[in-house]
């Protein structure tokens, strides 16, 4: 089972996407649209710096080092990083 994340819209901070981690690593997270066939990447620029991706005209944004301790555990097990909600 994958873990759910919510992403911050840049242009609509008050409207997160909830969507599932398929896969990550330090560059890159495979993220898929809940009830829907859409994937799209993440990327990092730099080690540190947050994911961003863009799909449908919205541009996304994941920051895993502001990831509360209760995600970060449930998360850990698995080898994913998320973001906060």
């Amino acid at each position: 089972m994958s873990a759910r994340i919510k992403l911050t819209d840049i242009d609509r901070p008050r409207e997160p996407l909830e969507v599932e981690v398929v896969e990550s690593n330090t560059q890159i997270m495979m993220v898929a649209v809940p009830g829907t066939v859409m994937k799209f990447e993440l990327r990092r620029s730099r080690d540190g710096a947050a994911f961003e991706g863009a799909i449908g005209g919205r541009y996304f944004r994941c920051d895993p080092s502001a990831s509360t301790t209760s995600e970060s555990a449930s998360a850990a097990t698995k080898g994913i990083k998320v973001a906060s909600t």
